[in-house]
């Protein structure tokens, strides 16, 4: 019960018991001032009965001596004294003193004294008397209703100060607990829309904005999380697909430049830097043997020597920067089902390795190579067995121009 009891009211609650506390202020105003300005149609009334008891006694004075058929003033003038009015309006402004002494003076002395009057200036003193105690009576209802109206004023007024201070608090609340919170979860709403995730929402307190502010706090670091994997998987999927398109690319053009009829150096050189561009391997070099002979072999690599320079051969890069000493040399057999036509060997870095499509790129490199100097190979052997059938050929014919 404690606990519910300080927990902090939710935002709704708050907005009702605002509602609630101006109605309260409201009816609490009406109802102060209802019983008052009841109090002053009380003492209006009374006030009109005294007004009436005045003028009911100069009319009785003229009536001196009374007759019997002035018992009806008479009567009239007693129920006016012991009206209901007069007595309600007196015990409410503490005024009962007064009017019981007015109502004994009226019964133990003026109505006798009227009675045996035989002239009215026998008791017009009296009346004068009697009257100057209403005109008292009267002063102390009508004293009584200016501070009842006056009451009724400045409960209008405190009432009117109460309700202008809880317009303005309600305003600063409205402001400070709805529109500003409402206002940055908005503004977020339209960041998220635009795919901007910085942004956060600065909401105090334990309320619904509170707690819709730190949702939409975790869901936009979500979806900035989940943002950055997608694009940095889509960057790398662009990238292995760059490569790939690289590696296609080079491989066509490695495939045309093989099976060109230039010499070997100017196809395997430009083939073997572009290796190198595109793969972690350095020092990349082939040796092409002489026939299956290991020790007799021609090198290709991809720097340029002094007999390149004499050649006029510029296809190699030159001053190339110092490789590091340390790294694993690769090697690669050039060779089928029935010749060896060479190796390819290659330094790869220390710590480092070849990707998949890397390592897919120097395979089918290396059959490309090797299918090229089968070919070349075979195209060697073919010229070898022209010429042996044109000199046999030609050894025939000088044999029988001999005989």
């Amino acid at each position: 019960m404690l606990k519910r009891l300080f927990t902090p009211l939710t935002l709704v609650n708050q907005l009702a018991l605002i509602v609630l506390l101006a109605t309260v202020i409201g009816v609490a105003g009406m109802a102060i001032s209802s019983r008052l300005v009841h109090g002053v149609q009380g003492s209006a009334h009374a006030i009109n009965k005294a007004g009436s008891l005045r003028m009911q006694s100069y009319r009785l004075l003229a009536a001196v001596p009374l007759g019997e058929s002035d018992q009806k003033l008479l009567d009239e003038m007693t129920a006016t004294v012991f009206s209901p009015e007069l007595q309600y309006a007196a015990r409410h402004d503490d005024q009962q003193r007064q009017l019981q002494a007015l109502q004994h003076y009226w019964q133990l002395e003026l109505a006798p004294g009227m009675r045996r009057a035989q002239n009215q200036a026998s008791v017009a003193t009296d009346v004068a008397g009697f009257v100057d105690r209403i005109d008292q009576l009267v002063t102390a209802f009508d004293h009584t209703t200016e501070e009842r109206i006056k009451h009724v004023v400045w409960i209008q007024r405190i009432m009117a100060v109460g309700m202008a201070l809880l317009l303005v608090f309600t305003i600063v609340w409205l402001r400070a607990r709805l529109l500003r919170p409402w206002k940055q979860l908005l503004g977020m709403a339209r960041a998220v829309s635009r795919r901007d995730f910085t942004q956060r929402a600065q909401i105090s307190g334990r309320n619904e904005m509170a707690t819709l502010g730190m949702a939409l706090n975790n869901m936009s670091e979500e979806l900035a999380e989940s943002y950055s994997v997608l694009e940095r998987r889509v960057q790398e999927k662009t990238a292995g697909l760059e490569q790939k398109n690289e590696i296609l690319a080079f491989l066509w053009q490695a495939n045309r430049r093989l099976h060109s009829n230039a010499p070997l150096c100017e196809r395997i050189s430009p083939v073997l830097n572009g290796l190198q561009g595109l793969t972690l391997l350095r020092d990349i070099e082939v040796r092409v043997y002489d026939m299956e002979d290991e020790d007799n072999h021609q090198e290709f690599s991809c720097h340029s020597d002094i007999q390149c320079d004499d050649r006029g051969c510029y296809l190699c890069p030159r001053d190339l920067p110092p490789l590091p000493d340390t790294g694993t040399t690769l090697k690669w057999r050039l060779s089928d089902a029935h010749n060896q036509y060479g190796i390819l060997l290659a330094t790869l870095p220390t710590g480092r390795h070849l990707s998949h499509d890397q390592q897919q790129l120097v395979d089918t490199l290396v059959e490309q190579l090797t299918g090229t100097l089968a070919l070349d190979r075979h195209q060697e052997r073919q010229q070898q067995l022209i010429v042996m059938e044109e000199r046999a050929t030609i050894a025939r014919e000088l044999h029988d121009s001999i005989a």
